[in-house]
């Protein structure tokens, strides 16, 4: 279903239950107030009938008061009444009949109620008790009538509202239909316009319209997204432009030395000097084939790599034995901000060697990039995160150049004469990401840098 004409059927429903309560609303009320009216013109009726009987005392009462409810135009339809004395013997009766039949469950009632309301079939029904004013007598009058023209204003009420009520329906179906349409209209223009978008033009953007309703919002929220994708791409194309370049380094430095060594016949130690340039050149090649691969395994999705509990401090150690029976000239010192009384503090969720990766590359880093292959490592945490922080009096990198030092295949300008591919960083943002950690760095150029790593212990 069209959420078009999935809005258009919800305004119809709410309208029509809207409608309709007002119409029963309606009804009822007036149904209501034509029983209390009729019940009280029926009980006029009988006083009345009841005061005439009192008052008038020279003449035939009973013949009289038969005239006039005959002849009166106030006469109820099917109007019936009958009248008690004290002693329940039938004093009076509006119409002709042998035998009078009335409810004596309705008459005790009226004796014990002074008034009561019921209906019998067609017929409203009083009964009421009535005291003459001279005789100080007290009568119990029973009186019926149909309410005939009342009932009839009611149905052709109830035919209006019904009418009504289904008229009121179409039309909200209409307008709902016409409304919606015209409140989807930016959003149709929107599909338009990002059906028309492809992944060389994402710079195109879309209508932000007046830029403060729900839909203005949204097209701006695509603005967004389509400025994140452009930046994804471009660091997409950024990437293997560098991976290009790096790889063609080597491969034209093995293909040069390959045509010199074939271009006349040689001696054992000028083939055994090439050789030796093609191995080192050959080593370039695999570290960089490594580093690549290190990094798209970063890339997979977490639901892969298992996690376990790790001491974050004994990781650290290892890796600093590692680093320095491969480097016997760097100078690594660890040490605690402070020494947790709980060994969950510095006990993390994660994986191995992926943490160890890590802790790797930013020590070797620090190492590499200081003139006395010198890094400080201090180990701390706070209530809900263990950090990992490496300081060294290195180069530096430029302010301009902090956020984009975790790009694959980035390096400051001031790096580049110092082996390496710009790998390393994008690898352990994107493992510290993945164990819900951060990484921050704070650097300048000539003093020294100090990364960060956060990640939440147990």
């Amino acid at each position: 279903m069209k959420i078009r004409t999935k809005i258009a059927l919800q305004f119809t429903i709410i309208s029509a239950i809207i409608l309709a309560f007002f119409a029963i609303s309606f009804y009822y009320l007036a149904q209501k107030n034509r029983k209390e009216e009729f019940y009280t013109r029926l009980r006029d009726q009988a006083v009345e009938r009841a005061n005439l009987l009192i008052k008038v005392q020279r003449i035939n009462q009973k013949k009289l008061l038969k005239l006039i409810g005959k002849e009166t135009l106030t006469k109820l339809y099917s109007e019936k009444i009958l009248m008690f004395n004290d002693k329940n013997k039938l004093v009076y009766q509006s119409y002709e009949a042998d035998t009078v039949y009335y409810n004596k469950q309705l008459f005790e009632l009226v004796r014990k109620n002074k008034y009561v309301e019921a209906v019998n079939g067609d017929l409203d029904v009083i009964g009421t008790m009535f005291t003459s004013d001279n005789q100080q007598k007290e009568f119990v009058l029973l009186a019926s009538a149909e309410d005939y023209l009342g009932k009839i204003q009611l149905k052709k009420l109830q035919n209006s509202l019904i009418t009504s009520f289904l008229i009121g329906v179409f039309v909200t179906i209409g307008l709902g239909w016409v409304f919606a349409g015209q409140s989807l209209k930016p959003i149709a223009k929107m599909n338009e316009e990002v059906s028309s978008i492809t992944a060389y033009n994402l710079r195109k953007p879309l209508n932000e319209g007046n830029g403060q309703d729900e839909i203005a919002k949204l097209a701006m929220n695509f603005n967004l997204m389509f400025q994140r994708l452009e930046q994804s791409f471009e660091l997409q194309r950024s990437f293997v432009s560098n991976a290009s370049h790096e790889l063609r380094t080597p491969l034209a430095a093995i293909k040069s030395e390959i045509q010199v060594a074939i271009e006349k016949p040689r001696s054992a130690d000028e083939y055994q000097k090439v050789l030796q340039l093609l191995m080192n050149d050959t080593q370039r090649l695999i570290q960089l084939t490594n580093g690549l691969l290190q990094l798209a395994q970063s890339e997979k999705k977490e639901q892969s790599v298992i996690m376990q509990p790790l001491r974050l401090d004994e990781l650290v150690f290892q890796t600093q034995e590692e680093l320095q029976n491969q480097h016997p000239d760097y100078q690594i010192f660890i040490d605690f901000d402070e020494i947790p009384d709980n060994e969950n503090f510095i006990t993390i969720m994660g994986s191995e060697p992926l943490i160890k990766t890590v802790i790797n590359n930013l020590i070797d880093n620090a190492c590499k990039y200081s003139s006395n292959k010198r890094a400080e490592v201090s180990i701390g945490f706070d209530d809900t995160n263990c950090l990992v922080r490496v300081n060294d009096n290195g180069i530096g990198i430029p302010e301009s150049e902090i956020k984009r030092i975790f790009e694959p295949l980035y390096r400051g300008k001031n790096a580049t004469t110092f082996k390496g591919y710009g790998i390393g960083l994008s690898v352990c943002r994107r493992i510290v990401d993945m164990h819900q950690g951060s990484i921050k760095l704070k650097s300048e150029i000539g003093v020294g840098s100090s990364f960060e790593v956060l990640l939440p212990h147990l």
